[in-house]
């Protein structure tokens, strides 16, 4: 089974645009899927999940980071968690 990463995001989020950027980067670099979670079309998914704020990255259904702007080196770490 492979990563995947999802990302709440939201467009008045001035943090956001900073994690998706490094989500983005990361995920390209290892080769994971990253799936954007919209607050309104993915609502029950956030709910799901806990998600209380944004920005939030999940790897493989586990809320990582939330209301934070983690480094490349924490989400790949991160991501390597789940791979292992």
């Amino acid at each position: 089974m492979g990563v995947v990463v999802e990302l709440l995001e939201s467009n008045f989020c001035p943090k956001c645009a900073v994690v998706k950027e490094r989500v983005e980067k990361v995920a390209k670099d290892m080769g994971v899927e990253v799936r954007l979670l919209d607050p309104v079309e993915d609502a029950d998914r956030i709910v799901e999940l806990g998600i209380l704020t944004s920005p939030a990255v999940v790897v493989n259904g586990k809320v990582k980071f939330a209301g934070v702007i983690p480094t490349e080196e924490k989400i790949r770490k991160a991501i390597e968690e789940e791979i292992s």
